[in-house]
This record gives C-alpha cells, structure tokens and sequence, in this order.
C-alpha cells in the first residue's frame, strides 16, 4: 500500500508525538547551552555568560528544531515521537522530500506556536485534516496501522 494512501494522522497523535519531540528537542536546547557556555568561559577567565539576548535563544532554538526534524524526516519520514505513535511524514508530489519543505514546514510550525498554536488546531476545521505547516509545505502527516508496520 502507497504511503499517500494511509489515513490522515489525528490532531491529537500529532500533539502526542510532538510532545515526545519536544523533550529531544529541550535535551538538545540544554546540550548545545552547555556547549556554549563551554567555548565561552576559557576566553572570560571561568566567568559564566550572564545574559543571552532572547533572539539569540531563540535563533538558536529555531536552527535546532529545524536539524532535529529535517534530519529525521529525511531519515525515513518519523521523528522519535513520530516512531512512537507511528506517523510518517509523506510529500504529497510523491517525490523524496526537499530541503525547502523542511524549511517551510519547521517555520510556518514556530509561526503557528507563536500564535497560541492555531496553525496546528486549524487540522479540526479543514475538511482533510490539514495543519498550516501541512498546506505551506504540501506534506500530510499519515497513521500507520499495526498491521501495515
């Protein structure tokens, strides 16, 4: 059976998944702190940063995000969360997933968690089930059934 031809994932199996991803995520977020308060403190005799300026952090946590998923999803279609709920990440062309996709589906993500997440509610008002990241990045988020695995 095509990928394309799975049911549509849920709204909730997708928040479900994306909370798994969000500890990988915050795990990678602490590790790379750690890394730059690393390089940091032998050039400031041991001193620690202090304050980071807020869109630093979160460029920072933008170009995480967007290597941890694009680097899943180009590894089989499934994050870690997305494994666990058994979701796959399909294009809609059928083709192998590009690199621009992965760009808009990880911005049009943070530009609709910025706005109280009604980018990914938009899922239960569309007819097929699609998030804003879905439409800008023409992908679909498919369950795979046990029995399909």
């Amino acid at each position: 059976m095509l990928e394309q031809n799975y049911p549509t994932a849920s709204l909730w199996r997708r928040l479900a998944a994306l909370a798994y991803d969000g500890l990988v995520v915050a795990a990678l977020y602490i590790f790379a702190g750690f890394l730059i308060q690393a390089a940091y403190a032998p050039f400031h005799a041991g001193e620690p940063i202090g304050q980071i300026p807020t869109p630093f952090l979160l460029s920072l946590l933008f170009c995480i995000c967007f290597f941890y998923f694009s680097h899943s999803w180009r590894r089989g279609g499934q994050s870690i969360g997305m494994k666990a709920w058994r979701l796959k990440l399909v294009n809609l062309e059928q083709k192998p997933m590009q690199l621009s996709q992965f760009m808009l589906r990880t911005a049009t993500g943070f530009f609709s968690i910025f706005f109280f997440g009604i980018g990914f509610f938009w899922a239960l008002l569309d007819k097929k089930q699609r998030s804003w990241h879905d439409m800008t990045s023409l992908t679909r988020v498919v369950f795979i059934p046990k029995d399909m695995s």
